[in-house]
């Protein structure tokens, strides 16, 4: 647990899941879409399929959320050891599966990340959030040689992480999904060069 003067960030357990799909979702829509859009008429569908996801991958996953002093959710992130089986987001949205890629020959780990979002109106810390949530997901993977980082991020994040301190690879062509465009990427663990603390 970490905990700073205006949040609190933990490690959670399966019975937040559906609030994070619920999280994950509004997030998604309030930062990428107008509010007449045709998406906002999908939003239980669209939280039906994260949770369903997540239920998917709960067993070897570790969830992390961030709450503001009154308790609600402003931050949220996901890591998935990867156990080669599981289907991950990013078969079922870009149609590939990551060891037949050419990078995977001689990574021992794979981690899939997910479910990064941030309120920015709840919280006055978003680049102070984000930066702890990513520096808690990233510190395993960078303590394995052969570790892999696997994402699927949107365009903002995508040209921002290299100022995060994660050197970025595109798989494929991205796609829209959860209201925005988005990257299917990999970093090895020599791709991941800056270790934060919050602040």
């Amino acid at each position: 647990m970490l905990i700073h003067k205006d949040f609190t960030v933990y490690e959670a357990d399966n019975s937040v899941l559906w609030e994070l799909a619920q999280f994950v979702v509004k997030e998604n829509i309030s930062h990428h879409t107008s509010k007449d859009s045709d998406i906002k008429g999908k939003i239980q569908e669209l939280v039906y399929k994260v949770y369903k996801e997540e239920t998917e991958l709960a067993d070897r996953s570790k969830i992390f959320i961030v709450r503001n002093n009154t308790g609600d959710m402003v931050g949220s992130i996901r890591s998935t050891l990867w156990d080669r089986k599981a289907k991950l987001p990013m078969e079922t949205l870009f149609g590939f599966n990551p060891l037949d890629c050419d990078f995977s020959k001689d990574i021992t780990k794979y981690w899939h990340i997910g479910r990064l979002a941030i309120n920015k109106e709840a919280s006055q810390y978003p680049k102070s959030i984000l930066k702890t949530l990513i520096n808690i997901v990233t510190a395993p993977i960078k303590k394995d040689p052969y570790g892999c980082l696997l994402a699927e991020v949107d365009r903002k994040l995508f040209n921002n992480l290299k100022a995060l301190g994660i050197d970025a690879h595109q798989i494929a062509p991205s796609k829209q999904y959860l209201a925005s465009e988005t990257i299917p990427i990999y970093s090895m663990s020599s791709d991941i060069l800056i270790s934060y603390k919050s602040s």
